[in-house]
């Protein structure tokens, strides 16, 4: 069944190391939901009403309780530094319905502009397309985040649809942003391969 192993859960790049969030994992999470710079363009963080305790909380139930279902639909992984041991921030990988998934990600402020995003989401490409074989992968992400769709371009992934005033308000009177969704399908992945077997 798609989404049920019994492997080792845990994914590596060259500097990374993709593990499966656990509830002791909760300085990241909390991290995470008290920047308001980092969760103004995350879909369900730092909504109007909503405590950072309250943020924390909400997501590492549902990232530790993804792992502990069967079959495993939602894959929330810690985002390691192979380096130092160093937690820097979130990946994800969800099976959609049909033969489909969605990736994902967000990272501490300190660490962006070195690659860390890039080289994790073509790790969890790979792993849809090799281990969970599905089809198509699709990332998402509000409209004003240009550094994210930036990303999935640089990926290979493909402008699919704009969903107009979707964003949820994160200050009052705000209005309410669109979200972009990119896409590849397997067949556009494997045409990345080099003669080598690396990926661009």
């Amino acid at each position: 069944m798609r989404g049920q192993f019994t492997m080792n859960q845990t994914l590596q790049t060259k500097r990374l190391i993709l593990r499966p969030f656990s509830r002791s994992d909760r300085a990241l999470v909390y991290a995470i939901a008290s920047d308001p710079e980092t969760t103004r363009y995350l879909y369900y963080w730092g909504r109007l009403g909503m405590t950072v305790e309250a943020d924390t909380e909400r997501f590492l139930r549902y990232a530790a309780g993804g792992w502990e279902k069967q079959p495993i639909i939602d894959r929330e992984y810690v985002l390691q530094r192979k380096e130092d041991g160093v937690d820097i921030g979130d990946g994800s990988i969800q099976l959609l319905s049909g033969d489909e998934a969605e990736i994902g990600w967000i990272l501490l402020p300190q660490y962006r502009g070195h690659g860390y995003v890039t080289e994790m989401a073509q790790e969890l490409l790979r792993f849809g397309f090799e281990e969970l074989k599905v089809g198509h992968i699709v990332a998402s992400c509000d409209a004003r985040n240009t550094a994210s769709f930036r990303v999935m371009e640089r990926l290979g992934m493909h402008h699919e649809e704009t969903r107009l005033g979707v964003r949820p308000e994160k200050r009052e009177g705000e209005k309410k942003g669109d979200t972009l969704v990119y896409g590849l399908t397997r067949d556009s992945w494997l045409q990345k391969k080099t003669p080598a077997g690396g990926r661009i």
